[in-house]
């Protein structure tokens, strides 16, 4: 199976394809998605026919980064005639880490609340959760590594999520049912009123 896969929920955006877990060719994205990603396929993809499936992160990271790699990857899709599917972004931070017995993946999810996902020796333990800032020293007592995509106060150990790590977590790991093909966002918008 050939498969594309779009990680955009961090900075630098990055994709990869591959088939049967090797990578055949992969890039990084030095602007936004949607102004980056063909010109980055025509300079860095060689010619695989069209890949058996897209699959785009979902997060939790960039709203704007995620939401532009569904639209691009549907898009995408609609041409080459195969499924947009979602993947989890911190797979890749989990494959990262795979000898922590418990990994947990933190990040801002401003609000003052933070994302939480737990992973138990490379494989989802907990999914991603959404928890009051002030729950962050009870968490991360329970990590035998605690790492953040930001910056967050007591969490040491930063990694970021890329294709080329999803692939890899994707071919060990497969697919997670259940999982939406949106951003995790994980909590109702902000309710305004325009006077």
């Amino acid at each position: 199976m050939t498969r594309l896969i779009l990680e955009a929920s961090a900075t630098p955006a990055t994709w990869v394809l591959s088939r049967q877990g090797e990578i055949l060719s992969s890039g990084q994205l030095t602007g936004t998605v949607a102004a980056t990603l063909i010109p980055s396929f025509q300079k860095d993809l060689c010619d695989p026919g069209r890949p058996d499936q897209i699959l785009v992160g979902v997060g939790p990271g960039s709203f704007s980064g995620i939401r532009s790699a569904i639209a691009s990857a549907q898009g995408l899709a609609a041409i080459w005639h195969c499924p947009v599917l979602p993947i989890r972004s911190t797979g890749s931070i989990a494959w990262q880490f795979p000898a922590a017995t418990l990994l947990g993946v933190f990040s801002d999810a401003r609000r003052g609340d933070i994302f939480a996902t737990f992973y138990a020796s490379g494989k989802l333990a907990s999914p991603t959760a959404v928890h009051p800032a002030s729950e962050l020293p009870r968490l991360l007592s329970r990590c035998t590594l605690a790492v953040t995509t930001d910056h967050l106060p007591g969490v040491t150990q930063t990694a970021h999520p890329t294709a080329t790590s999803l692939a890899a977590y994707l071919h060990a790991h497969g697919l997670e049912s259940g999982l939406a093909l949106e951003p995790i966002h994980l909590r109702p918008a902000l309710k305004t009123t325009l006077k």
